[in-house]
């Protein structure tokens, strides 16, 4: 999935001395980015209520939303954002997706029978791994609510990548196969 692919490149697009920031910011703006260029050309449009950049379909009111999490596709814990959801976050999951449950009585995954709930504000949360560069993982998440600036239990969770299928991908098509697809030649001027 290209908007993984660009994700992923855009955290490994850091040097020793950027800023201890540098990788999760190019990742979200990736994420941002590439999660647009994927749904805007479908009628989808770009979308920055109250701060919270998405995507959005006009019709539906369905919104997507980018976000880098710690862990995606653990089936017994749902994923936590890297960077806390803020209020306005947090009002968008309660408005789109209401209270079903009081915060303390959420359940991490919502039973099956609200799984079908008109809910609006969906997460694809990425996480790619520190000390695993294959292990990158994606899910499209559609949290029950967000409190004290993290989810709280989730209604819908769709696994995209979970862990090991980054290393199955193929490659894109027109990519080398290996190092020496190139030959450089090098020379110095007199």
């Amino acid at each position: 999935m290209p908007l993984i692919e660009a994700v992923v490149a855009a955290r490994n697009d850091v040097v020793s001395v950027d800023a201890r920031t540098a990788a999760g910011t190019k990742a979200y703006l990736a994420g941002v980015r590439h999660l647009r260029f994927l749904f805007l050309p479908k009628g989808w449009k770009a979308d920055c209520k109250n701060g919270v950049e998405s995507v959005l379909h006009v019709e539906t009111g369905m919104r997507i939303v980018y976000q880098s999490v710690d862990q995606a596709c653990v089936r017994v814990r749902g994923p936590q954002a890297i960077n806390g959801k803020g209020p306005a976050a947090e009002a968008a999951v309660r408005k789109g997706q209401g209270m079903l449950f009081s915060a303390e009585d959420l359940p991490e995954i919502a039973p099956e029978r609200i799984a079908n709930l008109n809910a609006s504000l969906w997460f694809l949360c990425v996480s790619v791994s520190e000390d695993d560069d294959e292990d990158i993982r994606a899910e499209l998440s559609l949290p029950a609510a967000i409190e004290k600036g993290n989810f709280k239990g989730f209604l819908e969770r769709i696994f995209i990548f979970k862990r090991g299928d980054w290393k199955s991908q193929v490659p894109l098509e027109g990519a080398p196969e290996d190092d020496h697809a190139y030959e450089f030649s090098i020379t110095r001027k007199a």
